[in-house]
């Protein structure tokens, strides 16, 4: 009994093999038709993705054991295999189940095409073709009432919450002066500063770091990252329509642009009372990491086109993995080496944090490139939707952070370190090597999680959270050293004060 079990276990899984030979559109050219019943259930479609049972009652009419696969009919590729169902009982009725998952693909109706094929010894080929119709009409009505409650809902209340905190880390970094200097430290620098022309006699780095955070400099940065958002609302509005797009682009840039604020409201907090520096440096990074997103776009579609040319498969997924990062992480600190010049940029913890901010405002335009474009409301429901949103923006802002952070942290600490201050902009190649090398480990541990999920409804990750942790805990760890640091330089450096000597006797 066990030896035919195992016989018919083995058929069953070399099966497949043993027709290789056929494709789907030959198995799809049957001649004889197949005593096939078929129920359909569960089509009310509510979610994305969704289930769709089809019960099966199968006549095998031949007096041999006949294999059942199930095809599917692609608009692109013709007919594809989806499975094996099963081999039949000769000479009788069989009762199977498929689970056929569908998802919307922007479009309110789709009909699919089905074919259940049978074959026997000599070749002869048993089928019948099934249609699945899909109608997701109230399914988008549905995704649509909800984007415009969280629009309601949320814009207004995340809005406000986050001008609170901006004011509230103002009023503690300026304290009881007369008067909170809404341009965030612009009105602290010399004159000279604010027009390009005007900056003679300085070194020539510090001229670079006035003009790479100069106004004008930062208006063009954005205007192409507006350019870049303008295109990202026309890919959605054709999928979605103009009201379902501007709800989702309202909702993603808000969601992408949360918590990178925080952070870099947390990060010049942190430099203002600890060293008294103004938030202008970290105000150029960020908008430099917002206007790198923009150029890596560009960049990184130049080369996939090229590498597609000459590399499929898992050759096109390591180029991938280690191209994308080497590009990023390559004009991210060509920003902060570009702005190391700048007399402020002289400590451990002020590099780390400008690294950590540059790495911030690239997290912000990236995220709100994903959640508007790569992950659909109307394709992943609204609750992976929105945790989608939630997991990417803590998990991914700190992780670009903490790379660039890699990069930008030793050239503050040679600077701060006697006689070592000029092997500053050296030290941003080995800086650049570990922030590559972090980053595709990063993605790495992104595709081995994409490759252990069972399927696209799975929201939890295991390699890739880790990764962050791991270097959350080390960018902490490094933050705690570098503000002892400042404050044993603070002590070091403070004035001091002689009480030995007596007071002048009164005449």
């Amino acid at each position: 009994m066990r030896a035919a079990l195992a016989l018919c276990a083995v058929f069953l899984l070399f099966s497949p093999l043993l027709f290789a030979e056929l494709t789907g559109d030959e198995l799809a050219d049957f001649g004889n038709a197949l005593d096939a019943r078929v129920v359909i259930t569960n089509t009310e479609l509510k979610q994305s993705p969704q289930i769709i049972n089809v019960e099966f009652e199968i006549y095998n009419p031949l007096d041999q054991n006949m294999p059942v696969y199930v095809l599917r009919q692609d608009s692109d590729e013709g007919w594809q295999i989806v499975k094996l169902l099963g081999g039949l009982a000769p000479e009788t009725y069989t009762q199977l189940v498929l689970e056929i998952q569908v998802q919307h693909e922007r479009t309110a109706q789709k009909t699919t095409r089905y074919a259940i094929v049978g074959r026997d010894d000599e070749g002869n080929l048993y089928g019948k073709f099934i249609e699945i119709n899909e109608d997701w009409t109230e399914y988008e009505k549905e995704i649509s009432r909800n984007l415009t409650n969280a629009l309601i809902i949320f814009v207004p209340l995340i809005g406000a919450l986050l001008i609170a905190v901006a004011i509230i880390v103002a009023q503690s970094v300026y304290g009881d002066k007369s008067k909170i200097k809404l341009s965030m430290g612009w009105s602290e620098y010399d004159p000279e500063t604010s027009t390009l022309q005007e900056a003679r006699g300085k070194p020539l780095g510090e001229k670079i770091a006035d003009a790479m955070i100069h106004p004008a400099t930062l208006a063009l940065e954005l205007g192409c990252v507006a350019l870049m958002v303008a295109l990202m609302a026309d890919t959605v509005a054709q999928a979605t329509g103009g009201e379902d797009a501007f709800k989702i682009m309202a909702l993603t840039a808000l969601g992408a642009f949360t918590v990178p604020f925080l952070y870099f409201l947390l990060s010049w907090w942190l430099i203002r009372m600890e060293e008294g520096k103004s938030a202008r440096l970290f105000v150029g990074m960020f908008i430099w990491g917002m206007f790198v997103a923009f150029l890596s776009f560009i960049i990184s579609s130049s080369i996939i086109v090229g590498v597609q040319g000459f590399a499929t498969g898992a050759y096109f997924t390591i180029a991938m993995i280690l191209l994308t990062p080497a590009v990023e992480e390559t004009l991210k600190g060509l920003g902060v080496f570009l702005v190391s010049g700048h007399p402020e940029y002289n400590d451990t913890l002020t590099g780390l944090m400008l690294g950590f901010t540059c790495g911030a405002g690239f997290a912000f335009v990236e995220n709100w490139f994903y959640f508007s474009l790569k992950a659909n409301p109307f394709d992943l429901g609204m609750g992976a939707w929105a945790v989608f949103i939630i997991y990417r923006s803590f998990f991914n802002t700190l992780a670009h952070g903490c790379f660039t952070a890699s990069l930008s942290t030793l050239p503050g600490y040679l600077k701060d370190t006697e006689n070592l201050g000029r092997y500053a902009k050296l030290a941003f190649i080995p800086g650049l090597i570990l922030a590559i090398s972090i980053h595709a480990i990063f993605n790495i541990s992104a595709v081995l999680d994409q490759f252990l999920m069972p399927s696209r409804e799975a929201i939890f990750f295991t390699f890739n959270p880790l990764i962050i942790i791991l270097l959350g805990a080390i960018f902490f760890l490094v933050l705690v050293l570098a503000v002892i640091d400042e404050k044993r330089r603070k002590l070091r450096n403070a004035p001091v004060l002689n009480f030995s000597a007596q007071p002048p006797k009164n005449a």
